[in-house]
């Protein structure tokens, strides 16, 4: 799996003349996964535009920043609400035919994507920013609320229309979450969550966020049954309290290194 996405024309072409022919997703760990049916991720083949929001003063986890928008070759477009204060994140996801593909692609293209590097203003110091990745390079440009819409008006209307594209939604569906965290104090501190599963001190693998733990099955089920009912996202696994981050993996991956890079 690449986080790039190198799609050349011909695929890209021959993808579209599939329409929305389903493709099988494979499970990240066939051997161990133990999900319920219908938990499976809902996207396949290979994705097609990503939009993601970053930036301003305020830092978040990289495991927190689901994408904003991720478009897939099958018409698979899956979107990121803003999460609740349990830091449990409720992705949807809708989905488009192949026409409504093609027209959103033909549409990134013309609003002047892909262009390597700063498009349109140059954003402030630490101010947000909107960032696009189409045919595997990386576009970068003012967040919405900072950008002149009578200069970028394709623009503009590229993130208007995959808003309108995204509804109706319905949730998204997966079978592998990640849970990125990092030590915050020794004890339970006020209003922490109490951990499923164990001591967290050596669970998962380090990464430049925390250290990372994918979740299947009954652990996933377990966890998610917690954080529905969490006050914030602090969690204790009795011992020690963490500041945690919950991902879910998207169609496209498979691993803590999908989410966020390792060490």
């Amino acid at each position: 799996m690449s986080n790039s996405l190198r799609l050349s024309g011909a695929v890209l072409a021959a993808a579209f003349l599939l329409g929305t022919a389903a493709c099988g997703t494979s499970s990240p760990s066939p051997a161990t996964d133990t999900s319920a049916p219908g938990e499976k991720p809902s996207g396949s083949g290979g994705l097609v535009l990503q939009v993601r929001d970053g930036g301003g003063l305020v830092p978040s986890s990289p495991a927190a920043d689901i994408p904003r928008f991720s478009l897939y070759e099958d018409g698979t477009l899956v979107t990121s609400p803003t999460p609740k204060r349990s830091g449990l994140p409720g992705p949807r996801v809708a989905h488009l035919s192949a026409a409504e593909v093609r027209s959103v692609v033909g549409a990134a293209h013309d609003a002047g994507l892909p262009h390597s590097g700063t498009l349109g203003r140059t954003p402030p110091a630490d101010g947000p920013v909107r960032s696009y990745t189409l045919d595997g390079k990386l576009t970068t440009t003012v967040a919405p609320a900072l950008r002149d819409c009578t200069r970028q008006r394709k623009l503009c209307a590229l993130d208007k229309r995959l808003g309108s594209l995204a509804e109706p939604s319905e949730t998204y569906r997966y079978s592998v979450m990640a849970a990125v965290f990092n030590e915050s104090a020794k004890g339970r501190s006020p209003d922490a969550a109490t951990w499923p599963l164990g001591h967290l001190s050596k669970a998962g693998k380090p990464t430049s966020a925390g250290r990372c733990l994918l979740l299947r099955g009954t652990d996933l089920k377990e966890v998610r049954e917690a954080a529905r009912t969490a006050k914030s996202s602090t969690w204790t696994d009795g011992t020690a309290s963490y500041r945690m981050a919950l991902r879910p993996l998207l169609p496209d991956e498979d691993s803590c290194a999908d989410v966020v890079a390792t060490d």
